[in-house]
């Protein structure tokens, strides 16, 4: 998008300012007047981590354990911390929209007027999904976009690599859009060598990065979901079609369609979440059909109505789960941290069937509770991958017992759709787990014959957000239920990655045995170059 236009001409640059303050007015009603958005639990619980605990690079307390902060967000929870929650939300969704009025208005004019008053209403109505990490990574994406239009190299650098410390989705989405400009403008391929020169390099320390901290899980993609994405990119290439001033978009629609193919057919941490350009549908939808001139209006109609129903229905559902949830109350979990936390022994974790808005994952954890699972649903696969299928109770019972979970929390409120099964097996009677504990609205299971997350006779003396602390009376190996790590270190013992995923100890004298968690640059250029093996000679 270089060189389009030097500057936002008066009437454009004060609709930018009417779009972006509208905006900022309704995200700040939503925010404060609203109800918690989806994703909220999860960000409250990591800036409640951060403000007490620095940029810790590693969570017990989480899925078994698993990396914290590195490989999802590393802007947003110092910004978070910094400005609040809400402010920063507001400021995002401001931003955004001024960077999208400037973009489109620069590239197409007048004909981008509808587009931009849709974009301030729908991306205003996303913090009723909370995915606040993504929409600033987004808002920097938007930058990145508008300085590449004025032509400033350096500003486009700088705000793509604040779009990926963000939010690696919203890095890859800013990819795929620049990937169909260039397409759509090949003929100028030599504007696009320092641009790409710059995505490249980024995308490499990216790349580093992920080799440094990998992610074993993956996020699902469903055939629905799938199906939706094609058919807004068909439809949208459709209506491009020969329409000289949407060629750039067409070409986005391309290479969107591509990187949702891909996303389905090979599993990875991405899956799904390639989905979330469905946000913006409508505006772009708006977009769209404003440069054919709404014509054929039959068409045009039916093509807005798919874009704004695939658009504004998973915000609907945000809306509707959130409103009056208690459980986005400490009152509604006090009585059940209180029994956990006088019940529940050390080396031992809970399992709390997942709700709608994930508030488990924020007052227990946030309680110190160890978790067997969290909010990160790219975690679950393959440690629990279990409870999205169809199980019965000899196999629940079992991935408990491997998990280290000696209760079962379950709620009044509605499930996760992951915790659907989980929830029927336990309200049926036939789960062999017994009720210990009961409030007006929440239910406490034991696990029969629990096992600890270390295996006997050793047994845990403390548990840090990074660090383990045990007592091992014997020499020999043990199996720990803890997500295997090659920054895991020990004076006492050798570590080592069990076939599970998970962390076999290896203590050659028997005594107290310190884990911690440390990155040493030795090691982390070991993990990068894949010869951080994991095995004890």
């Amino acid at each position: 998008m270089p060189q389009m236009s030097a500057s936002v001409r008066p009437a454009g640059r004060a609709e930018l300012v009417a779009a972006a303050g509208g905006a900022g007015v309704l995200a700040a009603a939503l925010v404060w007047l609203g109800p918690p958005g989806t994703d909220l639990a999860a960000h409250v619980y990591q800036r409640a981590l951060y403000l007490q605990h620095g940029f810790v690079l590693w969570n017990n307390f989480w899925y078994a354990g698993r990396y914290s902060f590195v490989n999802y967000s590393i802007l947003y929870y110092p910004l978070a911390a910094a400005l609040g929650i809400k402010l920063l939300a507001v400021l995002t969704v401001s931003t955004s929209v001024a960077a999208f009025a400037a973009v489109v208005r620069h590239e197409w004019g007048a004909q981008a007027r509808w587009s931009i008053w849709v974009f301030a209403v729908v991306w205003a109505a996303l913090v009723l999904s909370a995915a606040y990490p993504f929409m600033l990574g987004c808002a920097f994406a938007l930058l990145a976009l508008w300085s590449l239009q004025r032509a400033r190299r350096a500003w486009f650098a700088a705000a793509a690599l604040c779009a990926l410390a963000a939010s690696p989705l919203s890095f890859l989405l800013l990819v795929i859009v620049l990937a169909g400009v260039a397409l759509a403008r090949r003929r100028e391929a030599a504007t696009f060598i320092a641009p790409a020169a710059a995505i490249v390099v980024i995308g490499c320390g990216a790349f580093l990065l992920e080799r440094m901290f990998p992610q074993r899980g993956r996020f699902p993609f469903s055939v629905e979901e799938f199906a939706a994405a094609t058919t807004f990119c068909l439809l949208g290439i459709a209506v491009t079609w020969r329409v000289a001033s949407a060629r750039a978009l067409r070409w986005m629609f391309i290479a969107y369609l591509a990187a949702c193919t891909v996303a389905f057919a090979v599993s990875s941490p991405v899956g799904e979440n390639i989905a979330r350009l469905r946000f913006v549908a409508a505006p772009i939808a708006v977009l769209t059909l404003s440069l054919r001139n709404w014509r054929p209006r039959l068409l045009c109609a039916g093509a807005l109505a798919l874009a704004v129903s695939w658009n504004l229905t998973p915000l609907a559902a945000s809306f509707v789960r959130a409103v009056d949830d208690p459980a986005a109350h400490a009152a509604y979990w006090a009585p059940t941290t209180r029994y956990l936390r006088a019940h529940l022994p050390l080396g031992y974790r809970v399992e709390a069937v997942d709700t709608a808005n994930h508030w488990p994952a924020y007052f227990l954890a946030g309680a110190r509770i160890p978790l067997v699972r969290g909010w990160f649903r790219q975690e679950d696969f393959p440690q629990n991958r279990v409870l999205y299928g169809r199980f019965g109770p000899a196999a629940y019972v079992h991935w408990l017992r491997r998990m280290g979970v000696r209760y079962v929390v379950l709620t009044s409120r509605p499930p996760d759709y992951s915790a659907r099964a989980e929830t029927q097996l336990l309200s049926s009677g036939r789960s062999q787990l017994k009720v210990v504990h009961t409030t007006p609205r929440v239910r406490v299971f034991a696990v029969p014959s629990p096992r600890a997350f270390v295996s006997a006779p050793a047994r845990v003396l403390a548990l840090g957000y990074t660090t383990i602390r045990l007592a091992v009376p014997r020499a020999g190996a043990y199996r720990l239920a803890v997500t295997y790590t090659p920054y895991w270190r020990s004076r006492a013992g050798c570590l080592q990655r069990s076939p599970d995923g998970m962390t076999e100890l290896v203590v050659h004298r028997p005594g107290t045995v310190l884990l911690r968690f440390v990155v040493t640059p030795v090691r982390a250029l070991e993990t990068i170059a894949g010869r951080s093996t994991g095995r004890c000679s």
